[in-house]
């Protein structure tokens, strides 16, 4: 009886003290592994922030980018071109039904992307000359979304320049509105928004037949770019 009483003297002695050394050396080691967590993961959604950020750049003025009248846009529909450094220019144009791809047959000719106006300063203009594709025939419900989806990056482009000696310039424009990227960096939304356009082209130039995967692949690039709007958005 008397060792049990012994025991548990000892114990409510070595209680405080065990809260003791507890506060004065595991607290201070925990809350600064928990600043160290936290700030890893506000470098991290740091990060993310400036990632979506990077998105499309307002166009220099009003920009025709094609220069061919064929090609003009209706109301209602985007325009997309694209234009690399080193091969002739293709592109497509988007509504709410359909899409209509169209490839140029050279580079002579083409009006320069913004920002390169010294490009064909050199070159005497000819006559553009392009060959168009039968249009795609799009379920509604994925070409509203496109649609929509596109417009709103274009309302929303406010990244600064960032063009370089060569890489592809991407010009999106509908009504009087007009955004570009140039070979934007992987992981930021630019990237993905071109990673849409390119799946549109693809599927612009497309037999019918086989355009259930490219379905899919828009859908999911839609789906990526809503889902950082809905995480990232100020």
């Amino acid at each position: 009886m008397k060792a049990g009483i012994h025991a548990k003297r000892i114990l409510l002695m070595v209680a405080p003290l065990a809260l003791i050394l507890c506060a004065v050396v595991v607290v201070p080691v925990a809350l600064e592994r928990w600043e160290d967590r936290r700030e890893r993961l506000d470098a991290i959604q740091a990060e993310r922030v400036a990632l979506y950020r990077a998105r499309l750049e307002p166009c220099p003025g009003q920009v025709d980018s094609t220069g061919i009248k064929e090609l003009a846009l209706r109301p209602g529909e985007i325009g997309v071109d694209i234009f690399p450094a080193f091969a002739a220019p293709e592109g497509f144009r988007l509504s709410h039904a359909s899409l209509s791809g169209h490839a140029g047959v050279s580079a002579a000719g083409y009006l320069p992307p913004p920002g390169r106006a010294e490009v064909n300063q050199a070159i005497e203009p000819l006559a553009p000359t392009y060959k168009t594709f039968p249009p795609v025939v799009l379920p509604q419900a994925l070409g509203t979304h496109a649609l929509e989806t596109l417009k709103a990056e274009i309302d929303h482009a406010d990244a600064a320049g960032s063009m370089g000696l060569d890489g592809i310039t991407y010009i999106l424009r509908y009504d009087d509105k007009c955004a570009f990227a140039w070979s934007p960096a992987p992981g930021t939304r630019a990237y993905k928004i071109v990673g849409l356009v390119n799946t549109l082209d693809s599927l612009s130039k497309e037999d019918a037949r086989k355009a259930t995967a490219l379905h899919a692949d828009v859908s999911r690039w839609i789906a990526e770019l809503e889902s950082d709007t809905r995480e990232l958005a100020d």
